[in-house]
């Protein structure tokens, strides 16, 4: 059923993006408004706030989860008045026509919105594989719907994605059981430099991703179309390299991003081959961008009952940041042109400053491998006993937690240095305690945010370097 989850969450968010991308260009509300007579604000940007404001509200405002599967039917009903209220608004005055499409745009952002962020919960419930399987897939259903919606009626696509989704959650929540995620213990980390960090990278992203028309002008026609291939690749690459390299952490996949970024702009200063420029690019980003979502899903899977505000909150800030990043269009008037085409190094300045500053707020060091904090792992994963009070079954008193934790610390201690006559590397020792602690491989892959094949590969060094063949020896080993 793991699988399942994984494909329907990837399909699910692919139309969710192809279904907002449709309702502007194949849907062509812009012209369905001027029709009306409508001269007011622009209604992308009226529809990007009110869908960034729905994150806000919903951080704070939480549906309970008692509803289960049924809170996906409010968003449905939000998606579908857009085209409801559209083809009414044909038929009223034209003092109400306006009126009418607006509020069907309002209602669908917002149900976009909440259909989007419940789906953000749901990712903060499977290991860093699916999540990365998910983040390659999605683009790549919402390029396939785009260009199916260019070849058919595109009122299906708009009508039919709000049902299909609906149906996609209600089958992925149905009977889905809370795991030990909700369990394992966060790093001792500043949410304040996780949100600056978050709106940095989103904003250079952003603002990179803005300056690609201009730096890489189509060269044939309808080549806008072959660009969404581009990225699309690119998305999917990274996930690809995160799911099965075995050395592809966390920590290194964040620094993995800018030699790719660095080879891109050297490419496009000092080579005819733009388009792997352009690809490298794309990939670099799309590496960033994998990394801020592992690393927001793994701050959600560790908020307990505050994985719904850690969620829509971060997706707030992504929309935001984005938002502020293409402002310098609106002043694409004053930049310097020369012959048609942007000065590069202008263009490229502001998004490799952000590049910068994020790098100074965030090195990718703190996440995650201090799981042993203050408390103890085994307690984290062992239901205590409310009713069991201070005495232990032979009617005695029990040791109290201070007496506890510093045995279990200098047990902890004990086995660290033990492990240190392996000549184990930092990451292997992390799970080597894991181990012996008596975790199992998902449970491992969670806590220490890494792929299947990277525990893999650390496992084969951990029995390598100790001599040992299994867990059993490797503890019988140390004991």
């Amino acid at each position: 059923m793991r699988i399942y989850r994984t494909l329907a969450a990837a399909a699910a968010l692919g139309l969710l993006y192809a279904w907002m991308e449709s309702v502007f260009l194949q849907y062509g509300f812009l012209q369905r408004l001027a029709a009306r007579g409508y001269e007011g604000a622009n209604v992308v940007v009226l529809f990007l706030a009110v869908h960034s404001l729905t994150y806000l509200a919903a951080a704070f405002f939480p549906v309970s989860d008692r509803f289960g599967p049924r809170i996906a039917i409010p968003p449905a009903i939000l998606m579908i008045m857009l085209p409801l209220l559209t083809r009414i608004s044909a038929f009223l005055p034209p003092a109400l026509s306006v009126g009418a499409a607006l509020s069907g745009l309002i209602l669908s952002a917002i149900g976009a919105a909440l259909f989007i962020g419940r789906w953000g919960v749901f990712l903060s419930r499977l290991i860093p594989d699916d999540v990365a399987l998910v983040f390659g897939l999605a683009p790549l259903v919402a390029t396939f719907m785009m260009r199916l919606a260019a070849f058919s009626n595109i009122l299906l696509i708009i009508l039919g994605t709000p049902l299909l989704v609906f149906l996609l959650l209600f089958l992925s929540e149905d009977g889905f059981p809370e795991d030990h995620i909700r369990s394992i213990p966060s790093a001792d980390f500043p949410l304040w430099r996780l949100s600056l960090f978050f709106f940095c990278l989103y904003a250079a992203n952003g603002f990179l991703l803005s300056m690609i028309p201009e730096l890489f002008p189509p060269s044939i026609p309808r080549a806008g179309q072959v660009s969404d291939w581009i990225r699309t690749i690119s998305a999917l690459s990274a996930a690809v390299i995160f799911r099965f390299y075995p050395s592809a952490e966390l920590r290194t996949f964040y620094k993995g991003a800018f030699p790719l970024i660095v080879c891109s702009l050297f490419l496009l200063l000092f080579s005819p081959f733009q388009a792997v420029s352009r690809f490298l690019m794309e990939t670099g980003l799309a590496f960033l961008d994998l990394y801020a979502w592992l690393l927001l899903i793994y701050f959600a899977s560790r908020s307990g009952e505050r994985r719904n505000t850690v969620v829509h909150c971060g997706i707030f800030l992504i929309i935001v940041a984005g938002a502020v990043s293409h402002l310098h269009l609106l002043l694409r008037n004053g930049a310097p042109f020369a012959a048609g085409r942007p000065d590069i190094l202008v263009l490229v300045l502001p998004g490799v400053c952000l590049l910068l500053l994020m790098l100074v707020v965030w090195d990718g060091r703190e996440i995650p491998l201090q799981w042993g904090g203050d408390e103890d792992m085994k307690g984290k994963y062992r239901d205590p006993d409310p009713s069991s009070g201070c005495e232990d079954e032979k009617g005695g008193a029990s040791a109290s937690p201070d007496d506890e934790n510093g045995q279990e610390k200098e047990s902890e201690m004990h086995l660290r240095m033990r492990l240190l006559e392996f000549n184990l590397t930092r990451q292997e020792t992390e799970i080597a305690l894991l181990l012996l602690q008596g975790l199992k491989d998902r449970n491992i892959c969670s806590i220490l945010y890494i792929s299947k094949n990277t525990l893999k590969y650390h496992l084969r060094n951990i029995y390598r370097k100790t001599g040992s063949a299994n867990r059993l020896e490797l503890k019988e080993i140390l004991d």
